[in-house]
């Protein structure tokens, strides 16, 4: 049996930290009350004008599952987000948590948009485990089937996919 749901790193910025006003919490919140998905770990960053970064993160893990995955997002964005058990141990967890799980982004990735934040930016990785597809994983899985590709498509990717697709049955159908 598959202990958890797909995991799931989202990664956003925000140029205009005067426009957060907590509507896409709310909206995790709802939907984590649905059961679609669980927040393993969310970490918001701010870096004010100065270039100091604060950080603050939340879970929905319980105390144990916290413990055992909690430190992942904050060790992968550096800031070591291990309350208690400090920076040093909170990173060794998240890594630990990093080397079962596919988080979609690497730690390199992670720090560089960390980095090349603006001053007076905002960011937000939220940790989501996608819980509405975890009996699809325990199917996929006891086919021993694996993930060849997992990724979010934006709009602008779909049309631009649309639009090779169109190309290749163009071409198709002047053979």
């Amino acid at each position: 049996m598959v202990e958890y749901g797909p995991i799931q790193l989202v990664a956003l910025g925000f140029p205009d930290v005067d426009k957060l006003r907590g509507d896409l919490l709310e909206e995790v919140s709802k939907l984590g009350k649905k059961g679609l998905i669980r927040i393993i770990g969310a970490q918001a960053v701010l870096k004010d004008d100065s270039g100091d970064i604060a950080a603050v993160g939340i879970t929905d893990l319980p105390e144990e599952e916290r413990l055992k995955l909690g430190a992942a997002v904050g060790a992968l964005i550096g800031l070591g987000a291990a309350g208690d058990l400090g920076e040093l141990v909170g990173a060794e967890a998240g890594a630990e948590a990093v080397a079962e799980h596919e988080f979609g982004l690497d730690q390199t990735q992670i720090d560089e948009i960390v980095a090349e934040m603006p001053k007076g930016t905002a960011a937000g990785f939220f940790l989501i485990e996608h819980v509405w597809a975890k009996r699809f994983a325990e199917i996929v899985r006891a086919q021993d089937g694996v993930v060849l590709a997992n990724g979010f498509l934006t709009p602008e990717a779909l049309i631009t996919v649309g639009a090779l697709l169109a190309e290749g049955v163009e071409a198709a159908e002047n053979l």
